[in-house]
């Protein structure tokens, strides 16, 4: 854990990078206070994210920041085809000989096997290193040859590598999303959700400052620095069904997922103030068994998880089943506005209501009915009886998952950035 002995010894070893025989020059002073910058940067990720920090006060600062060392810079490849791996922190990075989905190293990492696959139909280049990863601190390797594909990182933080590599494209981006107007609409759920706001551009503002002067820099010198992009976060454990007629499909409203993912301790205070994906998917349920008991005809569909990991294979196939089979598909918020349950409901066809979402480019326009609370579900009511509307709505949910959503259109967009 970060402690004042820790932020002390860091800036002892700083002060004696440089040593009595080197002359403290400018460039010397910069190169000192960069690596500081870094250390306090990995000490401030240990405290929010409770990863323990070791070093060695004997050892330089670049010895024990690792990553930014220079024989770890990617040289240029000749590879006549271009390599893809799979990294997770800490461990080694694991070669996929094919993009064949099937043997893809997670269920999040199936869609972007496809991507890929996607991408290299249309990718110009040959010899680059791709890195699919959920780690924003580190990579195995870097270069002008090097791009990553960052997944899960809901705290959308700036990849600190981003200046040492060709491209990232990032699930989640690197803006965090408020969602919300405390002042207008005052509530227990927007003060939670204005509270967590605040917190991701706390733990976010060392990269994000790091990001804005790499870029003046940029601007000022014309060195390159890799862009970022914004990527879709694809299916998670969905499966092939051919799409349904809106009129075949048995559910008017259904919603398939879980209240909570973590059991907190009575002595916790998430336990009692709780999150604001908590609330939110109650004040869901609330609203949806209230329209029940008014409106028995209505078919709707509601069915709990333990949690987001716990599915197994069965469970996959009986959600897929039972989406496929819905009209209009509830997508609350999770831990962030963003949910796999937003592309897997256009993926099928079905009508989506949801909450705010953040601005990008595979969301802006997209056809989806949008609610600032749950409390207004009931006016669904005259669009369920309306057969022209939801079959409208359906087409254009199947249209703009193959436009914008997937696979074969996000390997398009990637390709497209990378591309000369």
């Amino acid at each position: 854990m970060l402690t004042v002995s820790t932020i002390v010894s860091l800036v002892t070893l700083a002060s004696s990078n440089v040593t009595v025989g080197q002359r403290m020059t400018s460039e010397g002073s910069i190169h000192s206070f960069r690596h500081l910058w870094y250390l306090l940067y990995d000490a401030s990720h240990a405290y929010w994210f409770h990863v323990p920090v070791h070093f060695d006060p004997s050892s330089s600062l670049s010895a024990l920041h690792t990553p930014y060392k220079r024989n770890r810079i990617m040289p240029p490849c000749h590879s006549p085809s271009n390599q893809y791996f799979f990294y997770q922190q800490g461990k080694r990075p694991i070669p996929w000989n094919s993009l064949d989905a099937t043997k893809s190293k997670s269920p999040s990492c199936v869609y972007y096997g496809r991507v890929l696959e996607a991408m290299e139909k249309e990718l110009k280049l040959k010899g680059l290193v791709f890195y699919i990863t959920t780690d924003v601190n580190q990579l195995p390797s870097y270069g002008e040859n090097v791009v990553a594909i960052v997944l899960d990182d809901e705290w959308s933080r700036i990849p600190r590598y981003f200046d040492k590599v060709k491209a990232i494209f990032k699930c989640y981006g690197v803006s965090p999303m408020l969602g919300c107007n405390l002042l207008f609409n005052p509530s227990y759920l927007n003060l939670l959700t204005t509270l967590r706001f605040i917190k991701i551009c706390i733990i976010g503002l060392p990269g994000l400052l790091k990001y804005r002067f790499s870029r003046f820099r940029s601007a000022v010198t014309k060195a390159k620095s890799g862009p970022i992009y914004d990527i879709p976060l694809g299916y998670y454990k969905q499966i092939e069904l051919p799409i349904r007629d809106i009129s075949k499909r048995i559910y008017d409203i259904s919603f398939d997922g879980s209240l909570v993912n973590h059991t907190y301790s009575i002595r916790s205070f998430k336990y009692w103030l709780q999150d604001p994906k908590i609330i939110s998917r109650k004040k869901m349920l609330e609203s949806v068994q209230k329209l029940m008991i008014t409106n028995p005809s209505l078919n709707i569909k509601l069915t709990i998880t333990n949690g987001f990991h716990t599915t197994n294979n069965t469970d996959s196939k009986r959600y897929s089943e039972d989406m496929m089979n819905t009209k209009i598909c509830l997508i609350p918020r999770g831990a962030t506005f963003e949910t796999y349950r937003f592309f897997e409901a256009l993926r099928y066809g079905c009508i989506v209501v949801t909450e705010a979402l953040p601005s990008r480019w595979f969301y802006d326009g997209s056809p989806v009915i949008h609610i600032k609370q749950w409390g207004e579900l009931g006016r669904l009511l005259e669009k369920i009886e309306d057969e022209t509307f939801l079959q409208e709505m359906h087409q254009k949910s199947v249209d703009w998952w193959d436009e914008k959503c997937s696979e074969s259109a996000v390997g398009k967009f990637i390709a497209s950035k990378l591309n000369p």
